[in-house]
């Protein structure tokens, strides 16, 4: 009974909020200015970069205007653009609070394609192998565009028998299929490549066919040899090879596009090959010879031929789409390569080839090379920053070491890029100078990663190399506090390697006085390399070969049933510093799941570091999470405006880096409670629906708990709404409680009376 009472007691105040206290929070931020080494603005230089981009446009925001919509198929990361009505797409607004609304595609293609006429673009996928359509129920109130998955699986039904009568729709992550009406019959098919037997496969869409409605739609293999023509190779075609035909009416890869390209009725091909920098364009003669048949007649092997060639490493993939606003569908062209088979162009690798013609009658000329990878701070893949004074002009520079672009590097030397601040602590502008810094490219290293500290004592600061092999490269500082210069390094530095894709820290990690080293590795973990000698003299003896327990990964690939897997590749990058301001450690990770981690441990031999999820706030799902930025992740930490509290930079897979900027959150009791507390009502309550009002658009968790502290229900509200309704049916008459928790932890809790 006393239990009870003090229960009732503490659910009856009004708020317990472990925000109480000051905190520190990290949001992204785009503020800082960045120059190109001509002193031009880098517009979007904290974006992230680009390297396999696929371009769609989309009303996102609901306005009545078209926005831009990039999917990377590095990491699979969804870059919103918002229109806000120039003429020139490089001018959209970036818009990551609106990543949301589109669902996670890893490594796969998607396009936008209306397909039930009623003006608004659906989203066509591949998601866990298999081939998907999301309907757009964007409704004319929404301020946002919102998609649900009308099927997990697309199938095709071929009218036979069971278990003749279906078959899933063949369309394999690597290449990109075309989705577009080719019959002109008004409904919407699917055209793909079939790997194993260079055959273009047609599913037809067969709604209009049997007079149904276009939702959902019904499709039907109608043709295993599209265009009475064969794909032989890399580069090679077959045209009228196929023995014979089924047609009820109408893996190497390729990418396709569908389009008229002269306005006669039937459906024209450019098709990019797997590991080629060409397009090839192949005719299409149905209508002009009165054809039984879909049938290519002739083929231009390096389009366009009346103007400059595509040529683009590698497997260029086309995208149909109106790229400066005058209602004339553009071309732009970006590489589709997705691992390094083949050379891969990781910079100024979008190709603008812009319509002179018309929609009907299309004339294609290529204007642009660098097509909006111009405006983004890129320099190829795997980007691994850090911010050091190395001028001693007391404000941070920023050095990135990259692969440098897999097209001129071959990954083989990796370099060092500085973007020195010529600004000062308060104000940073950070200018390229320098892209291959201390000339590390002759050192030929892969997967390059350093990190800066005095590892003999002399007061100057050293640098340590991590690379592909797991070792470390040691260069000793022997130039001056201004003008830094480093030896030829010492390669298997004091014997040190873990496993592959080593990234080093030094830092006295038991402030013994001594430098220690932190290395994280291919596997997810972190070693912790103790200097046993002196300062001057340093000796490193393995003390923790997991660092914390834990690990950096996450479920990332699929068995062959399509089962879930687990699979050690975690390639571990953290720093360990006090992200706070608490006066305690904590390790900040990143890695090969695309996410920045917070992990907070008292002492460095703690059993198991525990992970804050209170401190980094995502704006694209409007929460405290981990983020996401991709694939491959690497912090670097410092405070880069001089207010006294840590940023984080962010390097990623993509070639560019990401800005999270830090800040003191004050909170103020009694002005949460007002701006934060949920509305409940009606209360009391006849026991049926429970509303709530939350105030903004943040997730909170709900608890109804009974009178004796039991938990009878538990729900989590939608991020896109500011209202929530739960059903309370199956209560009992009686008075409850309800625990509402913000996502920076507020506890709010009220009294419900259920009247039945």
């Amino acid at each position: 009974m006393q239990k009870n009472i003090l229960l009732i007691f503490v659910l009856t105040l009004s708020c317990f909020s472990l925000a109480q206290n000051n905190k520190v929070s990290f949001k992204l931020d785009y503020s800082p200015i960045f120059l190109t080494k001509n002193g031009d603005t880098i517009n979007k230089a904290l974006i992230g970069g680009l390297n396999q981009p696929q371009f769609q446009k989309l009303d996102i925001n609901n306005d009545g205007l078209k926005d831009l919509v990039i999917h990377d198929r590095s990491g699979g990361m969804i870059l919103p653009f918002i229109n806000k009505g120039g003429n020139d797409i490089s001018k959209y607004i970036y818009s990551p609070e609106y990543v949301s609304c589109f669902p996670k595609m890893y490594d796969t293609w998607f396009l936008l394609v209306d397909y039930d006429k009623d003006g608004k673009e659906d989203l066509w996928t591949k998601i866990n192998f298999k081939a998907t359509l999301f309907k757009n129920i964007t409704k004319k109130s929404d301020k946002r565009v919102s998609f649900v998955q009308i099927s997990p699986q697309l199938m095709a039904y071929n009218f036979n028998p069971a278990p003749l009568d279906s078959n899933t729709v063949s369309a394999d992550n690597f290449n990109i299929p075309a989705i577009a009406d080719m019959d002109g019959d008004g409904d919407i098919d699917i055209f793909s490549y079939q790997v194993n037997e260079g055959n273009f496969l047609i599913y037809r869409n067969m709604t209009v066919d049997f007079n149904l409605p276009l939702h959902p739609p019904v499709f039907d293999l109608a043709d295993w040899c599209w265009g009475n023509f064969r794909d032989t190779g890399s580069s090679g075609y077959m045209i009228y090879p196929c023995g014979y035909k089924i047609y009820r009416k109408h893996n190497g890869g390729s990418t396709l596009l569908w389009f008229d390209n002269d306005n006669d009725g039937d459906m024209d091909l450019l098709l990019g090959n797997a590991g080629k920098t060409n397009i090839q364009f192949f005719k299409n003669g149905k209508k002009e010879y009165n054809l039984t048949y879909d049938s290519i007649i002739g083929v231009d092997g390096n389009w366009p031929s009346s103007n400059t060639s595509v040529s683009l490493q590698s497997f260029p993939g086309i995208f149909l789409l109106d790229v400066d606003n005058d209602s004339i569908n553009d071309i732009l062209i970006a590489p589709n390569q997705y691992d390094y088979n083949y050379t891969v162009k990781e910079t100024k690798q979008v190709l603008f080839y812009k319509n002179e013609g018309t929609n009907l009658y299309p004339d294609f000329k290529l204007k642009k090379t660098n097509f909006f990878t111009d405006e983004f701070l890129d320099h190829g893949a795997y980007t691994s920053p850090v911010l050091q004074d190395i001028d001693n002009d007391n404000d941070l520079d920023l050095i990135i070491a990259t692969n440098g672009d897999n097209a001129i590097t071959n990954n083989y030397n990796d370099r060092l890029i500085l973007y020195r601040n010529i600004g000062n602590a308060q104000k940073p502008v950070f200018k390229l100078e320098d892209e291959d810094l201390w000339g590390l490219s002759y050192d030929s290293i892969r997967f390059l990663s350093i990190c800066f500290g005095d590892l003999n004592g002399d007061s100057k600061i050293d640098m340590l190399a991590g690379n592909y092999f797991g070792s470390l490269y040691y260069y000793k500082n022997i130039g001056t506090s201004t003008t830094w210069a480093f030896t030829t390094p010492t390669k298997n530095f004091e014997n040190i390697r873990v496993g592959e894709r080593s990234t080093p820290q030094i830092i006295d990690l038991d402030k013994d006085g001594l430098n220690d080293i932190i290395v994280g590795e291919f596997n997810g973990n972190f070693n912790y390399y103790k200097n046993t000698g002196s300062s001057s003299v340093p000796k490193y003896t393995l003390i923790d070969d997991t660092l914390g327990n834990f690990i950096v990964n996450e479920v990332t690939d699929y068995d062959t049933s399509h089962n879930p897997k687990y699979y050690w590749i975690g390639n571990a990058s953290g720093i360990i510093t006090d992200i706070n301001n608490d006066g305690k450690f904590e390790m900040v990770c990143g890695g090969n799941e695309g996410k920045i981690r917070v992990f907070k441990f008292a002492t460095y031999n703690q059993p198991k570091y525990i992970e804050d999820t209170t401190i980094l706030f995502d704006s694209s799902y409007m929460r405290y999470n981990t983020l996401d930025f991709g694939a491959d992740s690497k912090p670097a930490i410092g405070d880069i405006d001089g207010d006294g509290v840590k940023d984080i930079i962010v390097g990623n897979n993509r070639g560019g880096i990401h800005l999270l900027k830090g800040k003191v959150e004050i909170s103020n009791t009694s002005k949460l409670v007002k701006n934060k507390m949920p509305v409940i009502y009606p209360n009391p309550n006849h026991g049926n629906i429970l509303n709530i009002n939350k105030n903004d658009n943040e997730i909170y968790s709900f608890k109804i708990l009974n009178i004796s502290g039991k938990t009878i229900l538990t729900e989590n509200s939608n991020p896109h709404s500011d209202f929530h309704q739960i059903k309370i049916d199956s209560l009992n008459r009686g008075v409850y409680f309800i625990q509402s928790v913000c996502t920076d932890n507020t506890v709010f809790y009220s009294k419900i009376i259920i009247l039945k």
